[in-house]
């Protein structure tokens, strides 16, 4: 005996198959059901809803279409809706909004108890009374249109944006998410937001709420364009954040230029300068200063140790050579009031560090003499 694979029908199924009654079962099932009352349907019912629509506008019978290529056509008009198997191998595919919150899942998943047959003709049926009529599709030329405005939009949005607004360098007030919200339009988040499906909210009034992980996503790319569309004249909280990390992580050169040339950071020098400004700030605020976040007359544990940068320099000198402390207290102290501060100069990569009165210990045998001290001043400079 052999084994014949069967003839292929001379009609095979085509994705586009029945394209005027998949455009109302997406108005009114998926946009109107799914999408606006954030309903919980399983694909048997959208398949057989999808087949009693047919036959109802154009007459003919699709009952043998696929369900995989419903689901395929779904996925790829609709990246918001989400495609849950179940366990139970006798419970079909649930399909809902990416949007709906877990409570809200549960509360609307449909009984598994009733046919899919009778939910779907509900479906059908419901819909009905509320026809107004095939909408037309817009052409090639005005979807071009329709993009090219929102562009100009954006652009115009992206001009008027002032970027950071705090004097130069930011310190780690001015480097944090709520900062980085400010710089970014809000048409430019939203529109990135409607882009990937996080939400269905139309409005430019103030920026959508989206997930915590996926907001942090969306105001990178943001952050990025901002930087991007400004050619490097507008620094934002990532652009520095993230030079300053790969340099103090790395210490490479390489590596943040990199990053900057695929628009992700600042340039080197500007990094540099920041990191310049930073210690030339911590010298003009006073060495006796409190840091902030502490308080005085707090016992307070100190750890200090000797480091070396290492970063990469052309001839290799020139390095840094510093010390890093760890400061800790028991009981957080009282906010200290932030106090107005002027602008450093912009472009410096090396300073004079100031003096600094060195003590040379001289130690006698245990029970011999005592100790003495010398006040010795030297001064150093900042490799």
């Amino acid at each position: 005996m052999f084994l014949l694979r069967p003839d292929k029908p001379e009609t095979e199924q085509d994705e586009a198959m029945f394209d005027a009654s998949y455009k109302l079962f997406c108005e009114r099932i998926i946009r109107q059901r799914l999408l606006v009352n954030n309903e919980v349907l399983r694909m048997g019912q959208l398949r057989q809803a999808f087949i009693d629509m047919v036959k109802a506008n154009e007459g003919v019978d699709a009952s043998n279409y696929r369900q995989d290529l419903l689901k395929k056509r779904l996925a790829q008009d609709f990246p918001q809706l989400a495609f849950h198997m179940p366990t139970k191998r006798n419970v079909c595919e649930l399909v809902f909004a990416e949007t709906l919150s877990k409570d809200a899942l549960v509360d609307m998943l449909p009984d598994p108890s009733g046919t899919e047959t009778t939910q779907s003709s509900e479906l059908s049926q419901t819909d009905s009374d509320n026809e107004t009529g095939r909408t037309k599709c817009q052409t090639t030329h005005e979807d071009t249109r329709t993009l090219y405005t929102a562009a100009l939009f954006l652009k115009r949005l992206l001009s008027d944006t002032p970027g950071m607004s705090c004097p130069w360098p930011p310190t780690s007030e001015n480097v944090n998410v709520t900062e980085s919200q400010t710089v970014v339009p809000i048409g430019l988040y939203n529109l990135l937001s409607w882009i990937i499906g996080s939400t269905e909210e139309p409005t430019l009034d103030h920026y959508v709420n989206i997930d915590d992980d996926v907001h942090l996503k969306v105001l990178s790319v943001c952050q990025d364009i901002v930087y991007l569309a400004s050619k490097g004249r507008k620094q934002t909280p990532k652009s520095l954040a993230l030079g300053l990390t790969v340099r103090h992580l790395t210490g490479s050169s390489r590596i943040v230029s990199l990053l900057n040339r695929l628009g992700h950071c600042a340039s080197w020098d500007t990094v540099l300068s920041l990191d310049t400004s930073l210690a030339q700030l911590t010298l003009v605020e006073g060495r006796d200063k409190i840091p902030k976040g502490f308080s005085k007359r707090t016992p307070t544990t100190l750890v200090w140790d000797n480091i070396d940068f290492g970063e990469e320099t052309l001839s290799g000198r020139g390095t840094t050579h510093h010390t890093n402390g760890i400061m800790l207290q028991s009981v957080p102290g009282e906010p200290m009031s932030t106090a107005i501060r002027q602008p450093l100069r912009k472009g410096v990569t090396s300073f004079i560090a100031p003096p600094q009165c060195l003590y040379n210990l001289t130690i006698s045998p245990k029970g011999k003499g005592h100790r003495t001290c010398v006040n010795q001043c030297s001064q150093r400079h900042a490799e």
